[in-house]
């Protein structure tokens, strides 16, 4: 097939092609005139009908070279005969102020200002007022005007629910998934001039990105005149400029003080160990592999991923249940929450700043247990989930999954048989009768071929322990105490492979089985977990899980950073600023 296309017809193309991409510019840059102040809004409003009527779409409205996908919800702020909402006589009126300055100042909540038009209205609001001619470009203002109500509009979606679709991580348009009053609560913002309020309101109201947000800003200020590069740690052949690197890194962000005696060596020590200590990460005055991971991190790169748990959390429900646990993966640990429904304590009440303190409470999530846990290994992750534990089993078998059975299990057994004895195994077929090992010919197994399942025995030593807290979920992952407890202690808690092991059982156990203390009262509770002998404890009523990945979080102490250990925020951020 000739796929040539003819010279006369290839130039031809290329000269309509030059011709419409000429006209687009001269529509862009095209000018309409008003004289006085007085002129503006009646013009500016002549600009506004014209585009109007250009208009093909119901949803989507093309100006210039941007496309304003909100159009579909704010075009009824325009009537039969539109007028600016923004401004006034070629000047921001209130409402406009208000909202230009939000738009500006959107990384204050880990939003990007050029996603909401700010540079292009910035550039057209400079350009209104001709002061050698002593004019206004009305068309400049209609622009403005729509620009700003589909950045208005765009920010209190954002605001709502995220700019991405959080099960496929696409930055998709998707007002089905905002609030179902989002639209008339931004309706209401421009009709009471109250643009900031409107916009508050649309935000998560939980504690957690409350916080966030105001350490966030806090962090942003503070640094605002501070830089830092991303360190490389890659073909290092001069290790005088490294340190040299190292040193300017630590001392932008307050870690390294020349002004303690000591060695160069004990100070460059000390730097890392107090950087190490703002990351969350083991105080040992070495560069090992987080360490680095996190020094490979410029200010902007930190300042997205931090944004990133601002955008997380906007994915939540707006209202969690009266009681639920909380998993965190990149700090390892748990929170068991519980609405106070107002009983104050007695103990409260001894004096009035006390009891004024309790009753701040009420109403609100109160923490009533944590725990250290240790989650999936980066190569084997712990999934992002939201479950209900269901029952407790104690004293449970371990039945080991296929991939670490082929993996691990099995390359171990070849070696020595001796293996699954020295665990606690049995080997079961598929009818789930114990097989005598001797009888099997391990030499000949591999991946393709394993008719067995290994399954360990219930005892101190289950890679269990004593405790699962089921919960079901596609994944076959569960929360459970471990015989290896070392790792509780330890910064680096990040070595499972997906299952949650937790520090607290005894104390998880007794939480989740105190609504049935008159059938199961906490001493017999005590004599099962101490009786190798494995009962199922069905729960009353089922308690939330959830399982979360934030890497930065804020309460009312503080702001608190972790290794992004699955370089989940890393990923995410590429795709937001993608461009940009």
């Amino acid at each position: 097939m000739n796929t040539k296309i003819p010279l006369k017809q290839l130039l031809l193309l290329s000269i309509t092609t030059i011709f419409f991409a000429c006209r687009s510019n001269q529509e862009e840059n095209k000018k309409v005139i008003a004289k006085t102040p007085q002129d503006v809004n009646k013009i500016a409003a002549e600009q506004l009908n014209q585009f109007f009527k250009e208009n093909k779409k119901d949803s989507l409205l093309i100006l210039d070279k941007d496309s304003l996908i909100t159009f579909g919800f704010f075009k009824n702020h325009y009537s039969k005969e539109p007028q600016t909402i923004f401004t006034d006589k070629g000047v921001w009126n209130p409402t406009g102020d208000s909202l230009f300055a939000i738009i500006r100042d959107a990384r204050y909540y880990g939003l990007i200002p050029n996603d909401y038009h700010f540079a292009k209205i910035d550039s057209l609001y400079k350009s209104v007022y001709n002061k050698e001619e002593e004019d206004y470009d009305a068309r400049a203002i209609a622009k403005i005007d729509l620009l700003l109500a589909d950045a208005y509009y765009k920010f209190g979606a954002h605001l709502n629910k995220g700019r991405f679709y959080p099960d496929s991580l696409l930055l998709e348009w998707r007002p089905a998934k905002l609030d179902s009053n989002w639209n008339n609560v931004l309706k209401w913002g421009i009709t009471s001039k109250n643009i900031r309020a409107a916009l508050d309101s649309l935000e998560p109201k939980h504690d957690g990105y409350v916080f966030l947000k105001k350490e966030f800003k806090k962090y942003l200020i503070e640094n605002e005149k501070i830089n830092w590069d991303s360190i490389s740690f890659s073909n290092i052949t001069d290790t005088t400029k490294f340190l040299a690197n190292l040193k300017t890194r630590l001392l932008a962000t307050g870690d390294y003080d020349s002004t303690v005696t000591g060695s160069d060596s004990v100070k460059m020590a000390n730097a890392i160990k107090s950087y190490q200590k703002k990351m969350n990460l083991d105080p040992d005055g070495k560069l090992g592999k987080l360490t680095k991971q996190s020094l490979k991190l410029s200010k902007e790169t930190a300042i997205r991923q931090m944004e990133m748990s601002l955008e997380r959390w906007r994915w939540e429900r707006a209202v969690f249940p009266e009681k639920y646990f909380w998993v965190n993966i990149p700090s390892a640990d748990l929170h068991v929450w519980e609405r106070n429904k107002g009983k104050i304590d007695p103990r409260w009440k001894k004096s009035k700043e006390s009891r004024e303190r309790a009753l701040k409470t009420v109403g609100k999530d109160t923490l009533v247990l944590f725990s250290n846990v240790v989650v999936g290994k980066p190569e084997t992750q712990t999934p992002i989930l939201n479950a209900k534990i269901n029952y407790v089993l104690i004293y449970p078998y371990w039945t080991v999954p296929y991939s670490i059975a082929w993996k691990e299990i099995l390359p171990a057994v070849q070696r020595d048989t001796n293996y699954l004895h020295k665990k606690n195994f049995d080997v079961i077929n598929s009818k789930g009768e114990v097989v005598d090992i001797k009888s099997v010919n391990w030499k000949k197994l591999n991946k393709g071929n394993l008719p067995y399942k290994f399954r360990q025995r219930i005892g101190d030593d289950n890679s269990l322990g004593v405790v699962k807290f089921n919960f079901n979920n596609k994944y076959g992952v569960y929360l459970h105490d471990t015989n290896s407890k070392r790792y509780f202690k330890t910064f680096y808690r990040y070595q499972s492979h997906g299952c949650v092991r937790l520090d607290k059982y005894w104390e998880t156990a007794k939480f989740l089985t105190r609504d049935d203390t008159l059938k199961l009262p906490y001493d017999t509770l005590a004599v099962y977990f101490q009786t190798p002998f494995q009962r199922q404890i069905n729960m009353k009523k089922v308690v939330p899980i959830y399982i979360r990945y934030y890497s930065t979080v804020a309460d009312c102490t503080g702001l608190y950073r972790y290794i992004d250990i699955y370089r989940k925020d890393e990923k995410m951020a590429k795709l937001v600023y993608k461009g940009k």
